[in-house]
């Protein structure tokens, strides 16, 4: 088995080709600076390592990329040199040189980068849960060098030593890069921004799968999550306003679910039997904000995902192209 690897530069690609290569997993915007990235990958097993070089980028993941992509494992991002913000969204901080920040794919959060060089490793969840059951509390916070000196010293040593690593390796480096982890971890207290953070992430989840539940029921509504989740009202707001409100969320879960039974060619139901089926209290208003998300109504957005030839917006890259592996890299870690 060989080590899959590729690398991507500015020179080539371009932002656009940058902005493209992660669409799998982040948002990815420019900033004032002048952009310029090198990327060098390596999968190892079930572990991803990159060493990359990037400047006048930010990558964003918000609660709508963290639910809809559905990844679930940790990184761990070791600043060499260079400017690195990072953290959960609005919370974000600088590192300095030698600094590790980890991030729980599960929740959200940002980096914006200024000619900043570090490594990034991926392992899969179960993996680092293992050696450390409450890694997902420190989700966001930043190991300083004191703590974390030699797992910073195992990241750069193995993305120095990549390309000349054997597969049969990846199991214990992996391992042992989650004791140190651990080790790192068990020197430190959560901060009291990052506790209060994941329990309004409990909450919110709480709520989410309430409402996922309860898609199709049309007197779903604010009364009623709040109930199911057993916040007040009041606070369910708080939950949701930084993505537009409980109504919204409900509102574009039925748009994402009547989507995706309209795209399956073995969904027969009429257009008014999936509109009450997927909650909405009328065809009009379904149409209308269907519409709004889509730019079509429901029956010609089927007639056109169904044509013969048509492509969905949106779909993985053809071949063996770095979105394509980099996306299957990050599905592999599940």
């Amino acid at each position: 088995m060989s080590i899959q690897s590729f690398t991507f530069t500015s020179d080539v690609g371009g932002f656009d080709g940058y902005q493209a290569l992660y669409a799998s997993g982040t948002d990815v915007s420019a900033t004032d600076a002048p952009f310029a990235a090198r990327v060098e990958a390596y999968r190892f097993g079930r572990m991803n390592v990159f060493e990359r070089v990037l400047s006048g980028v930010e990558h964003r993941r918000n609660w709508a990329r963290v639910r809809n992509d559905g990844f679930e494992h940790f990184t761990l991002q070791y600043l060499r040199n260079g400017v690195f913000h990072g953290g959960p969204l609005g919370d974000e901080r600088r590192l300095s040189p030698g600094d590790i920040i980890l991030f729980d794919l599960t929740r959200p959060q940002r980096t914006r980068l200024e000619m900043a060089n570090f490594v990034t490793v991926s392992l899969p969840r179960e993996l680092i849960e293992a050696a450390a059951p409450d890694a997902g509390r420190f989700h966001g916070q930043i190991l300083p060098e004191a703590v974390s000196g030699l797992l910073g010293d195992l990241m750069g040593s193995l993305a120095r030593r990549a390309a000349a690593t054997t597969p049969e390796t990846a199991t214990s480096t992996a391992r042992a890069l989650s004791e140190l982890l651990a080790g790192a971890l068990g020197q430190m207290q959560p901060s009291e921004e990052a506790t209060s953070a994941i329990l309004t992430d409990l909450r919110r989840q709480r709520a989410e799968a309430f409402i996922e539940a309860r898609l199709h029921d049309p007197s779903l509504d604010v009364a009623m999550v709040a109930r199911g989740a057993g916040v007040s009202r009041s606070a369910l707001y708080r939950l949701f306003e930084p993505t537009g409100g409980v109504a919204h969320h409900i509102t574009t879960r039925r748009l994402e679910r009547l989507s995706a039974a309209l795209r399956n060619p073995a969904e027969m139901r009429s257009i008014t039997t999936l509109t009450f089926d997927h909650g909405f209290s009328s065809e009009s208003h379904c149409s209308r904000v269907f519409r709004s998300a889509f730019g079509v109504p429901p029956g010609r957005y089927r007639a056109e995902i169904r044509r013969p030839g048509a492509d969905e917006r949106g779909g993985p890259l053809a071949g063996e192209s770095a979105r394509s592996l980099l996306d299957a890299w990050s599905r592999a870690l599940a």
